[in-house]
């Protein structure tokens, strides 16, 4: 049995870029680290908020409302809304997921349309609509990752500096992702460990995408910390660009 490197539990988790073995509780305070630290660089929640939280059903948006009902459990100030989008799956488990975190939740129906951007739009203004101050999605650095990868590929330098900002210059409210210093793989392991997740049947990554997905868990594979190191890289072009937020430093290769 492998144990814990930070204490005699047993180990659930080997990350290969940090070199560490991790228990379920040093691995879960390990996830919360390092969304604090991305909720921390948004300047957005020392004051009352009312936070819009795109709910898929899927690991990734279960994760990260789970995660941010709890950790602002204690804040009055602070409440949540679930965002749902119709797009024909994955409605059912997630109006469970929020009647379960007792979280409400809009449904709103994309009619027929399909695209990232008209979801991205809907979501924007869904959340707008039920009176909430920001956005946040569960996009993890895997999708960050790949996000970056891409615009580098096909020389988007304006798409790469507004995915470094976190949103597109017309939002009308910023839109985070607090997931975005943690690879897909440990947000699927703590949804699943905190029983908000089963394997269903998700959206297929097509064309480009799925090209610059395998190439970037190859290089991963290979090099450990690749993602890590095309995230720090995005985020050194944004302080060249408008300066640090209080002094913030890009992440190291292990996320901190």
């Amino acid at each position: 049995m492998t144990l814990c490197d930070k204490c005699s539990s047993k180990a659930i988790i080997y990350q290969r870029y940090s070199g560490m073995h991790l228990c379920q509780a040093h691995f879960d305070e390990d996830v919360h680290r390092k969304i604090r630290e991305s909720l921390r660089r948004t300047q957005l929640f020392g004051r009352g908020e009312r936070v819009a939280v795109g709910l898929s059903g899927g690991k990734d948006s279960a994760t990260l409302l789970y995660v941010l009902k709890n950790m602002f459990s204690r804040r009055r100030d602070i409440d949540f809304v679930a965002i749902i989008i119709d797009e024909g799956q994955g409605v059912a488990q997630a109006r469970l997921i929020s009647q379960m975190l007792k979280v409400p939740s809009v449904i709103s129906s994309m009619h027929g349309a399909t695209g990232t951007r008209v979801k991205a739009d809907l979501l924007i203004k869904t959340a707008q609509e039920n009176g909430a101050d920001v956005l946040a999605t569960g996009h993890n650095l895997d999708d960050e990752a790949q996000e970056v990868f891409l615009k580098f590929l096909q020389g988007d330098v304006e798409g790469l500096l507004q995915t470094s900002a976190g949103r597109r210059d017309k939002d009308p409210i910023p839109w985070i992702k607090p997931l975005r210093r943690v690879p897909e793989k440990e947000t699927r392991l703590y949804a699943i460990t905190h029983g908000l997740y089963h394997h269903r049947s998700e959206c297929c990554t097509l064309g480009w995408k799925l090209e610059v997905k395998r190439h970037l868990n190859g290089f991963e594979s290979r090099h450990p910390g690749t993602k890590y190191s095309l995230l720090r890289s995005l985020e050194r072009i944004l302080l060249l660009k408008e300066g640090p937020i209080n002094g913030a430093k890009p992440l190291s290769a292990n996320g901190k």
